[in-house]
């Protein structure tokens, strides 16, 4: 793909014909008059004629019709002429796309061009538009152009009732319809369900099966149970706060963060490596869609941030877990010295019991180790008879 955005969107706006306010249109009309067009008048209505030149145009299209016959365009122009007359702004949007970029998201085949497609994108944002800026009466068309290096697609917007005076929409706005656009014409669903499948499927169906406590990990992994332990005595009183977004929690996220750190480096080093990758061409396939670093940094900084979010608030559900199951000796603790033997004896069987697990583990370990050693042995003496 080439270093050239994806997605652009150029906007500007015209006001309505006025004497006092001729010099605006100079370069309005001088872009509708221009030898190759149709158009030879200032009138909205008579835009339609450059957006639709047959020479570079596809015809034009609305938000329920792909084509328009002879009466329909008449119609049309007649609500953008009567708009003008009441007082309308005309919205002009150019939505253009790098040929690279389309060939890889397969709107374009060689000459082939999925028009059905580019329409679709265009209605999407264009609708958009209309319910973030409240244009309650708009009424707009759009063409999709071939007569430049990059293919484009103007769109041309009115208000047939209640027109507004200002004519500037928000950035915010010109900047999710760019978002519109990508996201219709690119399917990543796939890509996300693979970031997504890791954090929800790997790393939390793992962390709800085996406790931060557990006896293999004081005896395997003591950082983390040190940590956890850290943590766990600096919790607010209030358990309402023992999620990772409260503001309770605000100075434990760094502490919780370098945790789920730990936790991934222990158990799924290999697997956090890969959703780093991919992540990475998430991130370059963004960066190359809109143009902006910002943006793709910014879809970057929401997915780590969804990592360490689900895994601090499997952390801390833990940790509630723990508190309501932990034991509270009161003062006023009354056991008899019979219960108080019952109970130490309990406690050294499950110490005994624990034990005796772990070196299990330890010994199915070390013969897996044994076993590796042999083979990779076995191999050598084979390549070195060879």
């Amino acid at each position: 793909m080439s270093n050239v955005p994806g997605v652009i969107i150029k906007s500007k706006f015209k006001l309505p014909q006025a004497t006092r306010r001729a010099r605006r249109y100079t370069t309005y009309l001088s872009y509708i008059d221009r030898p190759e067009t149709k158009a030879r008048s200032h009138q909205f209505e008579n835009y339609h004629d450059y957006m639709e030149d047959e020479l570079k145009s596809s015809g034009l299209f609305t938000a329920t019709q792909d084509r328009l016959n002879a009466t329909e365009r008449e119609q049309l122009r007649d609500i953008f002429r009567r708009a003008q007359e009441n007082g309308s702004i005309l919205w002009q949007d150019v939505i253009s796309f790098d040929g690279a970029w389309l060939q890889e998201v397969g709107v374009k085949e060689n000459r082939y061009i999925d028009e059905q497609r580019l329409m679709q994108a265009t209605r999407n944002a264009t609708a958009l538009m209309i319910e973030r800026e409240q244009m309650l009466h708009a009424t707009w068309t759009a063409a999709i152009h071939y007569n430049t290096d990059n293919i484009h697609v103007h769109v041309a917007t009115v208000e047939t009732v209640h027109p507004r005076e200002r004519g500037k929409r928000k950035p915010k706005t010109i900047e999710k319809m760019k978002a519109q656009v990508v996201h219709t014409l690119t399917d990543r669903t796939r890509e996300q369900e693979k970031l997504n499948a890791f954090i929800r499927d790997e790393v939390l169906a793992h962390k709800r099966n085996h406790a931060t406590l557990s006896a293999s990990n004081r005896v395997l992994h003591p950082e983390l149970v040190r940590q956890y332990k850290a943590i766990q005595k600096q919790l607010p009183d209030d358990k309402r706060q023992w999620y990772y977004k409260m503001n309770g929690m605000q100075n434990l996220r760094p502490s919780l963060n370098q945790l789920t750190d730990a936790y991934l480096a222990t158990y799924f080093e290999k697997e956090h490596a890969a959703f780093k990758q991919q992540l990475d061409t998430e991130v370059a396939f963004y960066e190359q869609s809109y143009g902006s670093a910002s943006q793709a940094s910014a879809y970057r900084k929401t997915k780590e941030q969804d990592l360490y979010t689900r895994i601090g608030n499997a952390i801390l559900s833990e940790m509630r877990e723990s508190d309501k199951s932990s034991p509270k000796l009161t003062k006023g603790d009354t056991s008899s010295p019979k219960q108080k033997i019952r109970s130490a004896f309990r406690r050294k069987r499950i110490m005994q019991e624990t034990l005796y697990r772990i070196g299990r583990h330890m010994n199915d370990e070390w013969d897996h180790i044994k076993n590796q050693r042999a083979f990779e042995q076995l191999e050598q003496e084979v390549q070195h008879e060879r």
